[in-house]
């Protein structure tokens, strides 16, 4: 009979795996939300690079010609090696815009990707206004955002 009782007390009980199945989704609720910001992070530095290497194309470009580039297909390059959660816009400086005294250039997030969530850095973007290159974000809602979305 002792070998029939210890077979009966093999195994969880419902309480046990009840406990475990809490504890798991503690964990979860906790590392889910710091993970998604983490890969918002990431696709922002993806935006970043982005930028960058416009802003280098440009500068290449406006050596050998009298402006800057219009297009990204100007500069020979694809947004889409960088990152596909963005989509780019150019625009000359002034009024009325002039592409020989500099270039707006802003990555906003693609209306298709997952990085529409992100409402903290919706837009980001590079100004050049003669000599000064400056940079600018903003989130959902239109406000200044440029200490969180770009780097230090």
């Amino acid at each position: 009979m002792s070998r029939l009782n210890a077979l009966q007390r093999r195994g969880f009980t419902l309480i046990e795996l009840m406990v475990t199945v809490v504890i798991a989704g503690v964990l979860a609720a906790i590392a889910y939300p710091a993970y998604t910001s983490h890969v918002q992070r990431s696709r922002r530095a993806d935006a970043v690079a982005l930028l960058s290497a416009v802003t280098q194309a440009q500068e290449r470009y406006r050596t050998n010609r009298v402006e800057y580039a219009h297009t990204i297909a100007d500069l020979g390059i694809t947004a889409s090696s960088f990152t596909n959660h963005y989509t780019l816009t150019f625009a000359g400086v002034g009024n009325p815009a002039s592409w020989t005294v500099g270039y707006i250039i802003t990555a906003s997030v693609a209306s298709t990707s997952s990085q529409v969530n992100d409402t903290k850095c919706a837009s980001m973007g590079v100004q050049l206004d003669g000599s000064t290159l400056s940079y600018f974000a903003s989130d959902s809602a239109g406000n200044d955002s440029l200490a969180t979305c770009w780097p230090r």
